[in-house]
């Protein structure tokens, strides 16, 4: 009973918030609204509640819709300055959205304070002692703060490994490209097609450089920008190759080429390397899974029966 309290306080304080925060934003009107209401005052008041409620909906949901940010805001956001500390995790994780910042921080603030209300409501209606409540509430709030952020390394990581294992093939389908007669730009704009489906994280970020060289920024920069968003050392070393051949005027389908057979042996290299690494890993789930089970099955009757043999001499 206590936990349901405990509960709907909680809800009922957020639901409030929550109302008080939109109520706040409704009264940010702009000055031609308000002039329509000091001319035609009585137009609101001939309205039903319904109508009121439908119309404060309506304007809720046209604020959000115009929130809602633009390539062009994205880009400008958070593409455009250097980035430090959560931001640039979100920007690597992929959240590049302008409210991605601040949700992460409601996260960081009100998961901790959800977990430590939960697990207080869960002792109390458990009858836990004080001492052994506090210990997990403590625990709970400390797992509510590293969650979050061991959450987002995670997502960073992924991320990296899944423009790792699709970047060789990206550059394949780019020196096709370009030897087919394409130029880089069309060429760039042809792997986000093709990858959107296979590699949503890699098509993503072509496109973004896609359309920061559409925007007027240099190919160079671009691709700088490309290297220090995704924080990927191929990425890196092929920024570096594009760079350097078009400062030296070589080949780039022959540099494409190259670079692309580094990055397919570095990609085989690394899966004999996770390959290897199983054997190690297995090792603990034998040791403290598999081993006990053999141990009982292959010498308990024998242990039970040397069991029965010392007894019956100490017996006599």
């Amino acid at each position: 009973m206590i936990v349901l309290i405990l509960i709907g306080v909680f809800f009922a304080t957020a639901l409030t918030v929550l109302a008080l925060f939109f109520l706040m934003e409704s009264r940010k009107e702009s000055l031609p609204q308000r002039v329509k209401e000091i001319v035609s005052p009585t137009t609101k008041s001939r309205l039903g509640v319904f109508q009121v409620i439908k119309e404060w909906l309506a304007g809720t949901w046209k604020r959000f819709q115009s929130r809602t940010p633009t390539k062009d805001e994205v880009l400008t956001l958070f593409l455009g300055g250097q980035l430090s500390g959560a931001r640039l995790l979100l920007n690597k994780a992929g959240y590049r959205k302008p409210y991605s910042y601040t949700i992460y921080l409601w996260i960081r603030v009100g998961l901790p304070l959800l977990l430590v209300v939960l697990v207080i409501a869960a002792g109390k209606g458990l009858r836990f002692p004080a001492r052994e409540l506090f210990f997990m509430a403590m625990l709970a709030f400390a797992a509510g703060i590293l969650f979050p952020i061991h959450w987002l390394t995670v997502r960073v990581r992924r991320r990296r490994e899944q423009v790792e294992d699709s970047l060789p093939d990206a550059l394949d389908l780019l020196t096709v490209c370009v030897d087919a007669g394409l130029g880089l730009n069309s060429s760039i704009v042809k792997i986000t097609e093709e990858f959107l489906l296979s590699s949503p994280a890699l098509s993503e970020e072509f496109d973004i450089v896609n359309r920061e060289m559409l925007a007027g920024k240099p190919r160079v920069e671009a691709f700088r920008s490309l290297a220090d968003r995704t924080g990927v050392e191929d990425v890196k070393s092929f920024v570096a190759m594009l760079i350097q051949t078009e400062k030296l005027g070589t080949s780039l389908s022959q540099s494409l080429r190259v670079h692309s057979d580094s990055l397919r042996t570095r990609r085989r290299q690394r899966a004999e390397e996770a390959a290897a690494k199983t054997t190690i890993k297995l090792v603990f789930p034998l040791v403290l899974l598999m081993f006990p089970a053999l141990f009982i099955v292959m010498l308990g009757p024998g242990m039970i029966q040397v069991y029965r043999i010392l007894l019956s001499t100490t017996l006599k």
